[in-house]
C-alpha cells in the first residue's frame, strides 16, 4: 500500500510537470521577471543589491529549465552567469520596456539548438591566474568549430590541448582579441555563437 502511494504521489508530480503551465499556456511569475529592462539596466549599473538579486532568480530560472525542458542537461553550453547579464543588458538598452522574464526566455529559446543534452564531464583549464571549467562536449563543439575555420587539425576529443589552445590564439588573432589562447566568455561566444 506504502508503494503505491508513493507511485500515485509521483504520477501527480509527473502530471503536473508535463503540463508546466494551465491549458492556455498561463503560469503564474515570480519574483525579477515581472522588472523592466529600464529596472534591470539601472540596477546593473549601480551594482545594486537589486541586480545580485536579479542574478539568482536567472540563475534559478534556468536551473529550473533545465530541470523541465525535454533532452536538456544544461540549457547553457558555456555561457555564464555574466555573460547572460551582458546579454541582456544589450537587449533591455534598446528595448526598456520589455519585461526580464520575456529577455531571458527568448534568450533560452534561441540557445537551445545548441544546448548540451546529457551530461558531460567538466574539465578544469588554467592560464596562469585564469581558470575556467568547460564540458567535453564544449570543448569538442570549440574544436568542431576551430576545424571548420582551417584552424585546427587535431583530434575532435574534448580535451583542451596545446593544438586546441594553439588555434584558439589563431582565431583569436582573426579578431583582433588578445591572443591568450584561453577560452574566455567573449571568445567563446563570438565562436560559438556566431
Amino acid at each position: 500500500m506504502k508503494t503505491l502511494k508513493f507511485i500515485l504521489l509521483g504520477l501527480l508530480f509527473h502530471s503536473s510537470v508535463a503540463a508546466a503551465a494551465d491549458n492556455e499556456a498561463r503560469f503564474a511569475m515570480k519574483g525579477a521577471g515581472f522588472l523592466p529592462c529600464q529596472t534591470f539596466t539601472k540596477a546593473r549599473e549601480d551594482r545594486s543589491t537589486l541586480y545580485y538579486m536579479i542574478g539568482g532568480w536567472v540563475e534559478g530560472y534556468v536551473s529550473a529549465h533545465n530541470r523541465y525542458a525535454r533532452d536538456t542537461f544544461d540549457i547553457l553550453s558555456f555561457e555564464s552567469l555574466e555573460l547572460l547579464m551582458s546579454v541582456i543588458q544589450n537587449h533591455c538598452r534598446t528595448n526598456p520596456k520589455d519585461r526580464l522574464h520575456g529577455v531571458l526566455n527568448g534568450l533560452l529559446v534561441s540557445l537551445a539548438p545548441d544546448r548540451l543534452r546529457a551530461v558531460s564531464p567538466r574539465v578544469q583549464i588554467t592560464d596562469g591566474d585564469r581558470q575556467t571549467a568547460l564540458r567535453r562536449e564544449t570543448i569538442r563543439r570549440i574544436q568542431s568549430r576551430l576545424q571548420k575555420r582551417g584552424l585546427y587539425q587535431g583530434a575532435i576529443d574534448g580535451r583542451f590541448t596545446d593544438a586546441t589552445r594553439s588555434a584558439l590564439i589563431a582565431f583569436q588573432s582573426d579578431l583582433d582579441f588578445e591572443t591568450t589562447g584561453f577560452p574566455d566568455q567573449t571568445t567563446l561566444w563570438r565562436l560559438l555563437r556566431n
